[in-house]
């Protein structure tokens, strides 16, 4: 009987090392024959930057999405229906050209939205909030803040958790807004680390600036959360 010699070391690790540059690569053609030509909004004046695929670079949208994350989105959900009280969206200002934010939608159009000691009111009324827990988190310095996480319920029964660090900071004690007509009052989940707004470099965001509806994790260092689906309603 004649054996078939063993592959040298070096072959063995080719093969494996070869494999994966191939799946890499189909990847990376995939992605980018999904995204190439799809970067348009809902209206000729919003920045073409949206996508699919969504690369999360900041903790501001915890602990529902994570910083990390990579989304698919639903394109152009939103040019043939309008955001709803809790919906994620991918918007683009156009102060921000080159910048797609993910953020939760709040206020509608004829609301009054505000913030007092961290708790959101809609139209002077509180949104229920239900405590979820607390923990001490380090910074990059060292300090140690306490953090506390609830459940907000809004009207429309969408609900999603909150992170609050500091309900005696200046962006957690807001005077009340009314939401004009084709604009959107928009918050992240992590309220102690998001640009959003409450910021007046930030502001209001106009109907034609949202487009995606963020709708899935596709990868996460948290691999249990890898297709975990994105939604506000229950």
């Amino acid at each position: 009987m004649t054996e078939t010699p063993p592959l040298p070391a070096r072959a063995k690790f080719r093969i494996p090392a070869l494999v994966g540059a191939i799946v890499f690569a189909t990847l990376a053609a995939s992605i980018g024959w999904l995204t190439v030509g799809d970067s348009g909004g809902c209206a000729a004046e919003t920045p073409a930057v949206f996508s699919r695929i969504y690369h999360i670079s900041s903790a501001t949208m915890e602990p529902t999405v994570q910083q990390g994350d990579w989304l698919w989105a639903e394109r152009r959900y939103y040019c043939t229906r309008d955001p709803e009280r809790g919906d994620l969206a991918a918007l683009a200002l156009a102060s921000r050209p080159e910048t797609v934010f993910v953020k939760r939608v709040i206020g509608l159009p004829g609301d009054r939205v505000q913030l007092k000691q961290a708790r959101l009111y809609l139209n002077g009324e509180p949104v229920r909030r239900d405590w979820l827990e607390s923990a001490i988190h380090a910074d990059e310095a060292g300090e140690a803040s306490q953090r506390a996480r609830f459940m907000e319920t809004l009207p429309n029964e969408a609900h999603y958790a909150v992170e609050v660090a500091d309900p005696e900071a200046p962006l957690e004690n807001t005077e009340e807004v009314t939401v004009p007509a084709g604009q959107y009052f928009v918050l992240g989940d992590n309220r102690g680390h998001s640009e959003d707004s409450r910021a007046p470099a930030f502001g209001l965001v106009p109907r034609a600036s949202i487009a995606d509806r963020p709708a899935l994790v596709l990868w996460s260092g948290d691999k249990s959360r890898i297709g975990v689906r994105l939604g506000a309603r229950p």
